[in-house]
Formats: structure tokens, sequence, C-alpha cells
């Protein structure tokens, strides 16, 4: 789940920069270098870019239960029965 998590942010994040270059060369350098910027940029042009805001929003969700399935299991692996 952790790295399909990673994958869909990912993705959903380079759809967000390429739509952002597409409206304007500034948007597209901002969410390049900044990433908060894709996002933002994604809000204010939410209905040309729904897909790829919530591919980014899913991803991280996915990311993070990824992440405590992982350090859940490391826990229980590593307590003494």
């Amino acid at each position: 789940m952790f790295w399909l998590g990673v994958a869909l942010s990912l993705v959903g994040w380079l759809w967000l920069v390429v739509n952002a270059f597409r409206e304007s060369a500034l948007w597209g350098i901002g969410s390049l270098l900044i990433s908060p910027i894709a996002l933002i940029f994604g809000l204010i042009n939410f209905g040309a870019n729904k897909i790829p805001l919530l591919l980014c929003v899913v991803g991280v969700v996915m990311y993070f239960m990824g992440v405590g399935a992982v350090a859940d299991e490391a826990m229980s692996m590593s307590m003494p029965q």
C-alpha cells in the first residue's frame, strides 16, 4: 500500500505540473520547484484538475496508511511474546 500511494501521488503531482505549464510558465516552474504550489494550482483550477488532484490526495492517504501498517508490523515483531 505504501508504494502504491507513492506512485499515485507522484503521477498526480506530475500531471498537475504538466497542466500548470500549459497554463503558464510561471505556474509550471513554481509547481516544479515548490510542490505545494502544484496543489494550490489544482485547487484554483479545480474544474480542469479534478483527477490529478484526487490522485495526489488518495496517494498521500494510502502512503500514510502504508507507513502505519509497516510501523505496526515492525512493533509487533520487535515485542517478545
